[in-house]
């Protein structure tokens, strides 16, 4: 009989065992990538479009141009398509990043005949229609008008503009008059430029039977050719050089604190020795800031570090809502628990601790062919590939106490950081 009170043992986890996707390659070029997965009967497909912020040309055209597919079809309305959806089983979404466009379209395997038609369509001829922009513009500025009235958006679009200032449109800060700048010739002329097949990657998941495969194939070789959007130029970062930036808004109980720094590419070899270390430092409940700002002084409700990759660059931030009476307070304690990572060694059971749930996470990120596809596209976005997943695992289990010191002597310097603070006034 199994003795339940005794833990099992605990074993390193050092590789998964992870296919790789089938790479097909359609006749206009686009890259296909397909994870086959018998037990699911819902087609995901996912589009990744080299578009984003960081690409534009004009402040909100990757927002704009395909957050507006959805009522752009050129046959039907947006409650029409809404409908369709509805009817067939299916969703369609959008996420904009800085550097990337990805549309997510999940279709039951026996829709696709029907359905997939109606949606690419809407993808590859919208036509957009001047009462839908004009609806979304005002939900917009509705949206941003509430969002000004919040110390941490403040904070957080004063950290982009503080580190990309006016070199890309993400460094730009939304108004309400670069939403109405917005016309129907830019979405028309930039999805011209854009949606092409030099531009695109598909990725599909699902129980994938020839006859699937086929129409799905068939879809979107049809995409036409253009020219491909340039990779990013390397930021100058941070773009304003003043280390401390300060606005006070009256009668806030809350002050919204930003650490940020311009940080390594996701495909540079020490970012994962250094997402140990951020790992420790604020990526998760136990972390070394969580125990030092909440549980023992109780300055805020939570604290996080996190890292925004784009093109071969990156921007590490320290983001919490802190009781305004101790803002200072709150930042010395973060600088302290920085420069402690670089004097001392890390207990090693605080490390296994780490490790553990470094490496459970990584797994739960992998824990079906959907999440394993949208982490793929990842990497590939990010100009790696899947040797990377064991060379994290690798690096997990290999590092040691004093490798995170000299790490933290590197980055965790107090003179790398920008502070942005929004709230009292220091």
């Amino acid at each position: 009989m199994i003795d339940r009170s005794i833990a099992p043992e605990i074993h390193p986890l050092l590789s998964v065992p992870l296919k790789e996707p089938i790479l097909e390659t359609l006749k206009n070029g686009i890259p296909m990538f397909v994870f086959p997965n018998d037990d699911l009967d819902l087609i995901h497909l996912q589009l990744d479009i080299r578009s984003g912020a960081i690409h534009e040309p004009k402040k909100h055209l990757s927002l704009f141009t395909y957050g507006l597919l959805k009522g752009s079809h050129p046959k039907y309305h947006a409650a029409e398509m809404a409908d369709l959806l509805d009817f067939y089983g299916s969703t369609f979404d959008v996420d904009v990043y800085l550097d990337s466009v990805c549309l997510k379209i999940v279709i039951p395997k026996r829709n696709i005949p029907p359905m997939l038609p109606i949606v690419f369509e809407m993808l590859s001829a919208p036509k957009y229609r001047e009462d839908y922009l004009s609806l979304i513009r005002q939900q917009r500025i509705q949206s941003l008008r509430n969002n000004l009235k919040k110390n941490n958006f403040l904070c957080s679009r004063l950290m982009l503009q503080a580190m990309l200032g006016d070199q890309c449109a993400a460094g730009q800060p939304a108004t309400e008059e670069s939403y109405h700048a917005i016309t129907i010739s830019d979405l028309e002329r930039y999805h011209q430029e854009n949606f092409c097949a030099e531009n695109l990657s598909l990725y599909v998941t699902g129980h994938l039977d020839s006859e699937t495969t086929k129409i799905i194939r068939e879809t979107f070789q049809t995409i036409c050719h253009g020219v491909r959007t340039p990779e990013p130029v390397l930021f100058q970062m941070p773009f304003d050089q003043n280390p401390l930036l300060n606005v006070e808004v009256p009668g806030s109980i809350q002050s919204s604190i930003c650490l940020a720094m311009p940080h390594l590419a996701y495909a540079d070899e020490a970012r994962s020795p250094f997402k140990v270390l951020s790992t420790i430092t604020g990526g998760y409940f136990g972390s070394r800031l969580m125990q030092r700002v909440r549980e023992r002084h109780g300055y805020t409700y939570g604290i996080s570090n996190s890292t925004a990759y784009f093109g071969h660059q990156s921007i590490f931030s320290i983001q919490s809502d802190v009781d305004a009476t101790h803002t200072q307070e709150a930042i010395d304690a973060c600088f302290e628990e920085l420069e402690r990572l670089q004097q001392e060694p890390v207990p090693e059971e605080e490390l296994q601790t780490v490790k553990t749930y470094m490496t459970g996470s990584l797994i739960q990120e992998l824990s079906n062919s959907v999440s394993y596809m949208s982490k793929y596209a990842f990497w590939r976005n990010q100009h790696t590939d899947l040797s990377i997943l064991q060379e994290m695992l690798r690096i997990i289990q290999d590092t040691q106490p004093e490798d995170l010191k000299k790490m933290a002597k590197i980055y965790f310097d107090h003179n790398n950081f920008t502070q942005i603070i929004v709230g009292n006034k220091l």
